[in-house]
């Protein structure tokens, strides 16, 4: 198809997704149940940069895990507004290089450092441990937002990838999220994704679906996408922004693939910029 064509073809896909009747209020019950389960460790690491201050963190989750991740903030005093930063699979957490651009902005930025790499999802949903996964992100929103250096009110979240999806689930539990912004987000229709799913796998699959978490998004959403996404279909990703419910701006790119789009970014710290 040409590139008209395939845009056409996907600009009203929903997806397979079916929504279960008690899924808003059973994931707005695991976001109270997120909290961190003890005190946030926190390592002040001593970077000579007068204009920002770095932490590591270590936050017990409730499940037992824990959960590492990087923090940066202005220097000064006061509440910032505060992005929720996630990375995909297979590739490490963004430098700190990076996360001074949105201090450059004023705001702070908490980046989840997640497991890295699985074994072929596709084949074995289940090792990708969505619910995990996803408490994590809830969890380290909850460590954020209990920092005197965090505005509440405004919140960001923002991922590449696997991290993309991790930016829509929590922008659509997190209170005071009023941006979310993804590039090519997965997992997404995860019913036509994982070919090998069938009977009760099916409903298991729609309650863990980033599908059914953009129904409940109402914050403004930015989504990129790469036409030539052969990791994240773009059809799939298609149907997360046709679910979201909220405003919506769609990039797509013809000529990328699964990987970092520097125009894409340009667009972020735009859509950010408050």
């Amino acid at each position: 198809m040409t590139i008209a064509e395939q845009k056409a073809a996907c600009e009203t896909y929903q997806g397979m997704t079916e929504i279960p009747t008690d899924f808003e209020a059973v994931w707005r019950g695991r976001w109270a149940k997120a909290a961190p389960a003890g005190e946030v460790l926190v390592e002040r690491l001593p970077f000579q940069n007068a204009q920002a201050a770095y932490q590591q963190w270590s936050v017990p989750a409730p499940n037992g895990r824990e959960i590492r991740a990087r923090y940066i903030r202005p220097a000064r005093e006061g509440a910032f507004p505060t992005v929720l930063m996630f990375h995909d699979l297979g590739r490490g957490v963004r430098g700190w290089h990076h996360m001074t651009r949105f201090v450059a902005l004023g705001y702070a930025v908490a980046a989840l450092e997640n497991q890295t790499s699985v074994a072929d999802w596709r084949r074995d949903w289940a090792a990708l441990s969505l619910e995990d996964r996803y408490l994590d992100a809830l969890t380290l929103a909850h460590a954020a937002i209990g920092l005197s250096s965090t505005d509440p009110a405004r919140l960001m979240t923002w991922g590449e990838g696997f991290g993309g999806g991790l930016a829509i689930v929590a922008a659509s539990l997190v209170p005071g999220v009023i941006r979310c912004a993804a590039l090519n987000p997965l997992p997404g229709d995860l019913r036509a994704m994982c070919d090998g799913a069938v009977g009760t796998d099916r409903a298991v699959l729609d309650g863990l679906d980033p599908v059914s978490f953009a129904a409940l998004l109402t914050c403004p959403l930015l989504l990129g996408t790469g036409l030539l996404d052969q990791t994240a279909s773009p059809k799939c990703q298609y149907a997360i922004f046709n679910r979201a419910r909220g405003p919506k701006t769609h990039l797509v790119y013809p000529k990328y693939e699964h990987e970092r789009i520097n125009f894409f970014e340009n667009e972020l710290l735009k859509f950010f910029h408050i």
